[in-house]
C-alpha cells in the first residue's frame, strides 16, 4: 500500500523544477504575444474613445463580478501606460527575475487585461488565467531563471579549453534535481485532461459523426485564415472527414496521455510529441486567439527527469558554453548572491493546499454546471461566493468548441455610410477586416478579423448587447476625428447583420445568402454641423 501511495504521488502530485522553468519561458512567450495582439488594438478596446469605453461596461458590466485595473484609465496614453506596467511583470516572469512576485504581478497584470473587454473572451481566455492562477503555488523560478542563478555558486572554469569546459557544465546539467511536489500539479492535471474530454464529449452533433465537421468550420470566413481556405477549396471530402474523426480521437487521446496511471514516463511524451501539433493545425487553420498557443505551453509540465536527463546528454555540450558566457555577463549585474530558498513552514503549505483544494472543488462544480456531455443529475447548485471564485480571476468551464457541431451560418456586420462629400465608407470593416466596404448578401471570402472584432461581430447585433450600441454609434460618428478629413463626417448610416449558409461538403458552390438584417440606423439632423457644411452632398 505504501508503494502504491508514493507511486501515485510520484505521478500526479510532482513536477520537475527544469519543466517548471521550461514552462516559465513558454508560457511567458504565450503572455507577451497577448499582450501584443491587444496593444495592436488598443485603441478600440482599452480607451474610451474606442467601442468599448469604460463607463458603458461599468454601467452594464457582462457579469456580476468583475475587476480589471484598467477600468481606472481611460485615455489612450493611461491605457498604453497600463500596457507598459503589464510588459514589465511579464518580463520578470519570463527572465525569472524574483519570480515570486512576478507570478502575483502577472495574474494581476492577466486578469485586469481580460476582464477589462470580457464581453470579448473566449475558450483560450480562460486557459491563460487557469494558467496564471494554478500556478501560483509553484517555483516557477527554480531552474532557468535570473533568481536561479543569483542563487547558484560560482563556477570557476578550468583553463584546459572549451572541452573540458564543456564537459563540466554538462555533467552539472544533468545532476538529479529534487521533484516539487504540489497539489497544484494535481489541479493542473485533472484541469487539461478535463479540457480535452469536455470538449470530446461535447461534439456530439451530426456534421462531427458523419465528417462533415472541418469542412463547416473552414466555412467560417470570420474565423478562417488563409491557409484554411486553401485546404477548404483543395483538400478531398475524405481528408476533411479524416480531420474531423482525427480531432475527437485527438482529444480523446489527450485526456488519455495526461491522466494515465501506467506507462506514465512514455504516456507523457508521448502527449509532448503529439498534441502540440492538433494545436498547432488549429493555429494554422483557424483565428482562435491565444487558445492553441496557451494550450501548447502547458506541454512543458508532463517533462520528467528521464527526459531532462536525455535532453542533456544530447545537447548539453553543445549549450554549456553558452550558459556559461550568459552567466558570465549576467551574475554581475544580479549583485551579491542570494542565500538558497527556504522551505515554507508547514503553517502555509497547509494554507496553501487548502487554498487548492477549495478551488478545485468550485471548479469541480462549475464543470459539471457547464457542459451539456454532463448528464442532469450530475449538477449541483453553487453559491454565490463560489460564483464570485470562478468569475472574478474569469476561469469559466465551459469546453465546448464548435459543439455540438460547427454552424452552418456564417454572419458579419458591415456599416453603409455616406459622408458630407458623398463618399460611401464603412468605418467599421475599414479597421476591423480585410474588407474595407463588404456591402452585400454573402459574407466575403475572408474576412481576417481578430479574436475581438470577431466576438464584437458576433455579439453586438443581438438584444442582449443593445446596451453596447450607443457607443458604438459614438464611434461611428467620430470618424472623422480618425481620418483627419472634416468631409468625413457622416451624414448617415444603416448598420446591418448579414448571414449566408454555407455550401455542402463536397461542392465549390458558393454561400447561399439567408438575410440581411438592419439593427441600427443615423440620420444626420437638419442642424448637424455636418448638414450645415458647404458643399454637402445631400444624400437620396
Amino acid at each position: 500500500m505504501r508503494q502504491w501511495w508514493r507511486s501515485l504521488r510520484v505521478t500526479y502530485l510532482t513536477v520537475d523544477p527544469r519543466s517548471l522553468g521550461a514552462f516559465r519561458i513558454a508560457f511567458g512567450l504565450v503572455l507577451f504575444s497577448d499582450l501584443v495582439r491587444r496593444f495592436r488594438e488598443l485603441e478600440f478596446w482599452y480607451a474610451n474613445t474606442g467601442l468599448l469605453p469604460n463607463h458603458t461596461l461599468l454601467w452594464r458590466p457582462p457579469t456580476s463580478n468583475l475587476f480589471s485595473l484598467f477600468f481606472t484609465l481611460s485615455s489612450v496614453h493611461e491605457a498604453e501606460f497600463g500596457f507598459l506596467l503589464c510588459a514589465a511583470a511579464y518580463a520578470m516572469f519570463v527572465t525569472g527575475y524574483r519570480t515570486g512576485w512576478a507570478q502575483a504581478l502577472t495574474l494581476l497584470a492577466r486578469v485586469s487585461l481580460n476582464s477589462r473587454i470580457a464581453v470579448l473572451e473566449n475558450g483560450g481566455d480562460m486557459v491563460i488565467n487557469l494558467l496564471c492562477l494554478l500556478t501560483l503555488p509553484l517555483p516557477l523560478g527554480a531552474r532557468f531563471s535570473l533568481d536561479a542563478l543569483a542563487r547558484a555558486p560560482q563556477i570557476r572554469l578550468p583553463a584546459a579549453g572549451p572541452g573540458v569546459a564543456g564537459e563540466q557544465t554538462s555533467a552539472r546539467l544533468s545532476e538529479p534535481h529534487a521533484p516539487v511536489e504540489s497539489l497544484a500539479v494535481l489541479a493542473l492535471l485533472l484541469q487539461f485532461a478535463a479540457i480535452y474530454l469536455l470538449n470530446a464529449s461535447n461534439k456530439s452533433g451530426p456534421a462531427w459523426r458523419d465528417g462533415s465537421a472541418v469542412h463547416y468550420t473552414l466555412h467560417q470566413d470570420k474565423l478562417v485564415t488563409w491557409l484554411g481556405v486553401w485546404m477548404r477549396e483543395h483538400l478531398p471530402v475524405s481528408a476533411i472527414h479524416a480531420l474531423s474523426w482525427s480531432t475527437i480521437a485527438t482529444e480523446c487521446l489527450g485526456f488519455t496521455l495526461i491522466i494515465t496511471p501506467v506507462f506514465v514516463r512514455q504516456a507523457r511524451l508521448l502527449a509532448v510529441c503529439i498534441m502540440p501539433l492538433l494545436h498547432l493545425s488549429f493555429a494554422l487553420g483557424l483565428n482562435l486567439g491565444g487558445f492553441s498557443p496557451a494550450m501548447i505551453s502547458f506541454y512543458p509540465l508532463l517533462l520528467g527527469a528521464e527526459h531532462w536527463a536525455w535532453l542533456s546528454r544530447r545537447f548539453g555540450a553543445r549549450l554549456a558554453p553558452l550558459a556559461a558566457a550568459f552567466a558570465r555577463y549576467v551574475r554581475p549585474w544580479l549583485g551579491a548572491r542570494r542565500p538558497a530558498e527556504v522551505p515554507a513552514p508547514r503553517w502555509r503549505r497547509s494554507v496553501t493546499d487548502g487554498a487548492l483544494l477549495l478551488l478545485m472543488l468550485v471548479i469541480t462544480g462549475r464543470v459539471l454546471n457547464e457542459n451539456a456531455a454532463v448528464p442532469l443529475a450530475m449538477r449541483v447548485p453553487q453559491p454565490s461566493w463560489a460564483t464570485a471564485i470562478i468569475e472574478y480571476p474569469r476561469i469559466l468551464q465551459g469546453w465546448s468548441m464548435f459543439s455540438p457541431e460547427p454552424s452552418r451560418i456564417d454572419s458579419m456586420i458591415y456599416v453603409d455610410a455616406t459622408t458630407a462629400a458623398g463618399k460611401r465608407v464603412d468605418p467599421y470593416n475599414a479597421v476591423a477586416s480585410d474588407q474595407p466596404f463588404p456591402a452585400g448578401t454573402v459574407v466575403p471570402r475572408h474576412m481576417g478579423q481578430s479574436q475581438f472584432f470577431v466576438m464584437y461581430s458576433e455579439r453586438i447585433p443581438y438584444d442582449g448587447f443593445a446596451s453596447y450600441r450607443q457607443a458604438f454609434q459614438e464611434w461611428l460618428l467620430a470618424y472623422p476625428t480618425r481620418t483627419g478629413r472634416a468631409d468625413d463626417c457622416l451624414l448617415s448610416y444603416d448598420v446591418y447583420l448579414v448571414t449566408d449558409r454555407s455550401p455542402l461538403p463536397g461542392t465549390q458552390d458558393p454561400p447561399t445568402p439567408l438575410d440581411r438584417q438592419r439593427f441600427m440606423a443615423y440620420r444626420a439632423p437638419s442642424d448637424s454641423p455636418c448638414q450645415a457644411r458647404p458643399g454637402v452632398h445631400k444624400p437620396e
